[in-house]
């Protein structure tokens, strides 16, 4: 971001504002068993969160992608109910707007 606090805050506010779609699309791809589209949305779901430093969710979206690839719904369930607790810990912090002081002004 080169320092840019605004461009980040444009941008986490994106994330943050798409983040209950890109739940529920996750969600409908565990549930109607499409290991497609649960790879492609725990695909662009850490794509997103990379953007924001969120390399434990990220790590974990990871996994959840790879259980698409191979169609191990059975881990993916298992998974799924992680991502959220994660991301929300790392949307907090954003929001608390503590990352400020990190940033180059």
């Amino acid at each position: 971001m080169g320092g840019d606090a605004v461009l980040f805050a444009d941008l986490f506010e994106i994330i943050q504002n798409s983040l209950d779609e890109r739940y529920h699309n996750i969600e409908a791809a565990i549930e109607s068993v499409s290991a497609v589209d649960l790879e492609l949305y725990a695909h662009q779901l850490k794509g997103a969160l990379r953007n924001v430093a969120a390399e434990e969710a990220c790590a974990l979206l990871e996994k959840l992608e790879k259980c698409g690839v191979r169609g191990d719904f059975a881990l993916a369930r298992e998974l799924y109910p992680q991502v959220k607790p994660l991301v929300d810990q790392v949307m907090d912090y954003y929001r608390s707007r503590e990352w400020v002081a990190g940033f180059q002004t």
